[in-house]
């Protein structure tokens, strides 16, 4: 499976937007601490305009954010500290855009009508990048809650969201494309294949079993 890096030069030959770049490995919905940085890292190493991630967990940076207020520039480091796996911390220095609570409702295809709480939240953008940094693990099932902090991923032209599938029910029908992508994470299967020593049989995904 690619990486984010692989799956941009991919997304840009192609040329098909908005792009979505779904990042199974930190889908919150399996148990991921949602807070891995590769893909955040590689959009601003781009250097890409109009791109966003949804979500980053970190309630750490949140607090930085709201102790700066709105329309602040700060800068501060972005996920990456839950574990080490999760990639280095990624130094930003951004403008904060929005604060909010973390209350929505949804309106996509699954779960309208529900309520939300993505707990503390701080719509962060260094140049071209939005970030919606969270205090609550939760993967995007559509745009409402980005919305409601002052961000429309369907106005963007690179779309990061930490979902495996699920965020499919809102994205898909208005997505160019869509790449699933693989970056470091204590939820991948690669990060737990080392840790089994003594399994007696074939077990997947670390072998092939068919």
């Amino acid at each position: 499976m690619p990486s984010t890096r692989d799956a941009l030069t991919l997304a840009d030959t192609a040329g098909s937007y908005p792009v979505i770049f779904a990042d199974r490995n930190d889908n919150t919905g399996g148990g991921a601490p949602g807070d891995s940085t590769g893909m955040l890292q590689t959009f601003i190493n781009a250097d890409l305009q109009d791109a966003c991630i949804l979500y980053m967990v970190d309630p750490e940076a949140v607090t930085l954010c709201q102790q700066a207020g709105v329309g602040a520039e700060l800068t501060l480091t972005v996920g990456g500290k839950s574990t080490p796996i999760q990639g280095h911390p990624v130094e930003m220095t951004a403008t904060v855009v929005a604060l909010g609570d973390g209350h929505f409702l949804y309106d996509g295809p699954r779960n309208r009508g529900l309520a939300g709480n993505m707990g503390p939240s701080a719509h962060l953008v260094q140049k071209g990048v939005h970030v919606l940094v969270v205090s609550h693990r939760e993967q995007p099932y559509d745009t409402a809650f980005a919305r409601s902090m002052e961000l429309d991923p369907q106005n963007m032209r690179y779309i990061g969201v930490k979902s495996a599938a699920h965020f499919r029910a809102g994205f898909e029908a208005w997505s160019g494309a869509i790449h699933v992508v693989s970056e470091p994470n204590v939820h991948s299967a690669e990060a737990v294949a080392g840790r089994f020593k003594n399994l007696r049989r074939k077990v997947y995904p670390f072998e092939d079993v068919w």
